[in-house]
This record gives structure tokens, C-alpha cells and sequence, in this order.
């Protein structure tokens, strides 16, 4: 069974070590990036949104979603923050979920599919917040919002286990934001998974070329120029925008879960170099042959095996659904 087998892949990296997925990308995945290589995607995705002169607004939630939830709008800053929790079913755990898109492109249905998925299948409330994005913002606004929407979630779930969660943009936000609160005192999660993250906004890792050729979605040079624009009047090697270069120390438990034919996989494997090299444990996975962010397609194969790995962590309660199938 789907979980159970993530459970016991988890129990082999609590034990030291990396998980590298074995099985060659699926036929899903294969017809995704040779449809993004003939249709040369690469060179239009990230230069379409950084040549946008207006932010872009988040995708509204899907019908079926908002019929298994009760649904909670706040407003921070002139910006919502949504609760998501469960109708039925409802667990102890709060995942603080930060999407991904560059730090230019806001919350799309590809995320909130993936926040579907995740909060079925584990009962947990999900806090989605729409952080402030370049060009209209900074990295600094971000975290001012984060901050102050952070302060009201944990007053009002002081009991609840946390975990964050991000994808690409959002991983590494969701890791800096982590270094940010351990440096100030506050609450920790008790995991940070991170999916596709982008650690290093400087994209100065000499093995990114390597990555570059493989990757159908992603560039150096655009990625580069999205990371300045987020800056705003911080160096690029702030933790708060590059995470990898902050102390790693006394965080929750880390998860990182990257694909080989993502440009963000080099500096995932440096990262993880570098907690070897400190001796600080995480969870790594790997998987061979894959494209940034697959997890947003929750119908792959792929996606299925990550999602069954998430569920089988002890925060969220579920051995004893070990027998379950992940559809």
C-alpha cells in the first residue's frame, strides 16, 4: 500500500541518509515536460510574469473544496488570509501552507488542488495566506504581513501542532520565515516540508548549468532577475530571501522533496550537504527525472508517492490509516 511503504521509506531516512526514488518518471510526467520542451514554455513563463506592471490575484477557491470546508476569510494589510478546515474529520494540526510562483505569480488552482488533496487526506486546518508579490511589494512586506497574520494564528491555536509548508518561492520563504522566528523566540513548527524550494535567490551555485539544461520550466537568468525585483533594499543573500545562507540550527524537523530536472535541485543538494556538514538531520527526497513542482498535479504517480510520504509523518496522526490507498 501507497503509505505504508512511505512509512517505511520515512523510517529508513529517520535512520539516517536520503531517499532516491527508484522507479523511472511515470507516462504522466514524461508527456508533461516533453509537451513544456516542444512548446519551449521555458522561455516564457517566468519572462511573461516579471514583465507584468500589476500584481496578479489568487486564484479563487475550487467548488469542490468549499463544500468539504469551512471556510474562513481574514483580512491582514488589505490582503486575505484563508482558513480551511475540514468539515469532518478534523485533526490537531495546523499546516501554514505558502505557495510558490517566483515571488510574482499568486496562488493558481494547480496550489489550492495540491491544498485539496493534503487537507482530505489529513484532517488538518490549512492557513493559505495571500502575501504581498513583486513588483508592487518587497521581501520585507511579505514578512511584515506573514508576521502579523502569524501573531493571530497562534493566539488563537495555542495547542495545535504546526507545520509549514511551501513550494518553490514558498519553500524558501516558509524556511526563512522558520530562521526568522527561531531568531526572535518564537514558536516553531514541528516540520517544514518543502517541495521544489528555492533556497538562493543569488542563483550564484556554480552546478545551476548542469540543472539548467535539464529543467523545461525554469531559467537562471529569469530567476535571477525575479529575485532582485523581490529584494527590494536587501542583499540577496539575506536569509529572509536565501534561506540557505542563514543558520539552520534549532528549527522544526526538515523535509525537501526535489526533482533532478529542476535548476532548484542544485542548491537543494548543497543545502543538504551543508546540514550533513553540521550534523543536523533532515528528510531528503529525491526523484530522478523530475520536472519543478510536479507535486502540483496530484493525479501523477509521482505525486501520489510524495503525498504518501507527507501523510506518514507522526504529526499528522494517520498509522493507523497505513493501509490506505493514496488515489
Amino acid at each position: 500500500m501507497e503509505t505504508d511503504r512511505s512509512a517505511k521509506d520515512n523510517q529508513q531516512i529517520e535512520a539516517g541518509g536520503s531517499y532516491r526514488h527508484q522507479a523511472d518518471p511515470g507516462p504522466g510526467a514524461r508527456c508533461i515536460q516533453l509537451f513544456l520542451g516542444l512548446t519551449g514554455m521555458k522561455r516564457v513563463i517566468l519572462k511573461t510574469l516579471i514583465n507584468r506592471k500589476s500584481g496578479m490575484k489568487a486564484a479563487g477557491i475550487p467548488g469542490s473544496l468549499a463544500q468539504t470546508c469551512e471556510v474562513k476569510v481574514s483580512i491582514y494589510r488589505q490582503r486575505r488570509v484563508w482558513t480551511l478546515s475540514p468539515k469532518n474529520g478534523r485533526s490537531g494540526t495546523l499546516v501554514l501552507f505558502l505557495h510558490g510562483g517566483a515571488y510574482f505569480a499568486n496562488l493558481s488552482r494547480m496550489h489550492w488542488r495540491l491544498v485539496e488533496k493534503l487537507l482530505q487526506s489529513t484532517g488538518a486546518t490549512f492557513i493559505v495566506p495571500d502575501y504581498p508579490l513583486a513588483p508592487a511589494a518587497c521581501c520585507e512586506n511579505a514578512y511584515e504581513f506573514l508576521e502579523a497574520a502569524f501573531a493571530r494564528l497562534i493566539a488563537e491555536n495555542p495547542s495545535k501542532s504546526l507545520v509549514f509548508m511551501g513550494d518553490s518561492a514558498g519553500g524558501g520563504l516558509a524556511l526563512g520565515f522558520a530562521q526568522k522566528l527561531r531568531n526572535e523566540g518564537g514558536r516553531q513548527p514541528e516540520e517544514i516540508i518543502l517541495f521544489s524550494p528555492w533556497l538562493d535567490v543569488t542563483m550564484s551555485n556554480p552546478d545551476l548549468a548542469r540543472f539548467d539544461r535539464k529543467d523545461k520550466i525554469l531559467s537562471v537568468r529569469e530567476l535571477k532577475t525575479a529575485g532582485k525585483a523581490f529584494a527590494g533594499d536587501l542583499e540577496a543573500t539575506d536569509f529572509r530571501l536565501s534561506p540557505i545562507y542563514g543558520d539552520p540550527a534549532g528549527l522544526g524537523r526538515i523535509a525537501i522533496f526535489t526533482g533532478t530536472h529542476d535548476v532548484l535541485h542544485a542548491d537543494a543538494l548543497k543545502f543538504r550537504q551543508m546540514m550533513d556538514e553540521q550534523g543536523i538531520g533532515i528528510r531528503f527526497y529525491e526523484y530522478p527525472g523530475m520536472f519543478h513542482d510536479w507535486m502540483l498535479i496530484p493525479g501523477l504517480r509521482e505525486s501520489r508517492d510524495v503525498i504518501g510520504k507527507v501523510l506518514a509523518y507522526p504529526v499528522f496522526g494517520l498509522a493507523d490509516r497505513a493501509d490506505e490507498e493514496i488515489e
